[in-house]
């Protein structure tokens, strides 16, 4: 049996490769898995160059929230490397005025204090309303915001996101198939984001994960699944 491109999975700030932990079983039986270390670059351009180094010469492309902005980065930089795209929970957007100072207000709280308080009320941002009292969810995201990914390469993740281009521009000249997958309840990333980059984009899919806030792939664990292998086994055409 003829194996695929493999399948290159970015995670983003505060996650790790266990973000996928759902994903992958399921990916695996289909195509080669890979996870891209993104602890290290000071600047989005940074961190796509060093995957780009450490990944073979064409894979499909997995990008979720700040790994999204990566993966845009990456196809800007080398798109025809990329066989098929999905942008999980992210936006082609750079941060405004406000987000700005609010991500600046995040770096400074971050840096000072390494207790468990702003990991949980970031976490209480990020998830469906409806579950931000699950505390098997909550543990499971403090394990990878503090074990797996630790507060130093959080803090240059928002320094990393404070300066990222607009990728906008961008986004109509990507042709390869591309999934777009955004939570309904998604407060971070909103799905008018999410409707924005389909738009721009010709051979898309965008599909709204419902009961679900910006941390997809551990909220709706099966839907998440389900919408890449989709994109994984079909062949897209412009809509």
């Amino acid at each position: 049996m003829a194996v695929g491109a493999p399948v290159l999975l970015i995670p983003g700030i505060n996650c790790s490769a266990r973000l996928f932990l759902s994903q992958i079983p399921a990916i695996w039986k289909h195509r080669p898995v890979m996870i891209a270390d993104h602890r290290t670059g000071s600047s989005i351009g940074e961190i796509a160059d060093n995957i780009l180094m450490a990944s073979p010469p064409r894979f499909c492309l997995v990008g979720f929230s700040m790994g999204g902005y990566v993966a845009l980065d990456i196809m800007r930089r080398a798109g025809d490397r990329v066989e098929k795209l999905a942008l999980i929970s992210t936006s082609a957007r750079p941060d405004d005025a406000s987000q700005a100072a609010s991500r600046a207000e995040r770096i400074a709280r971050l840096s000072a204090d390494d207790s468990d308080t702003w990991i949980e009320q970031r976490f209480r941002q990020l998830v469906d309303p409806a579950r931000i009292d699950d505390r098997n969810l909550w543990g499971f995201y403090r394990q990878m915001a503090v074990e797996d990914v630790g507060r130093d390469a959080a803090v240059c993740h928002l320094i990393a996101t404070l300066d990222r281009p607009d990728a906008r521009p961008t986004l109509s000249g990507i042709s390869c198939p591309t999934a777009i997958l955004v939570g309904e309840a998604d407060r971070i990333t909103p799905p008018a984001l999410s409707e924005e980059i389909a738009e721009s984009i010709a051979a898309s899919r965008l599909t709204v994960i419902p009961d679900c806030g910006h941390l997809s792939p551990i909220e709706q664990p099966e839907a998440v699944t389900q919408a890449l292998l989709s994109w994984l086994n079909s062949d897209q055409r412009p809509h």
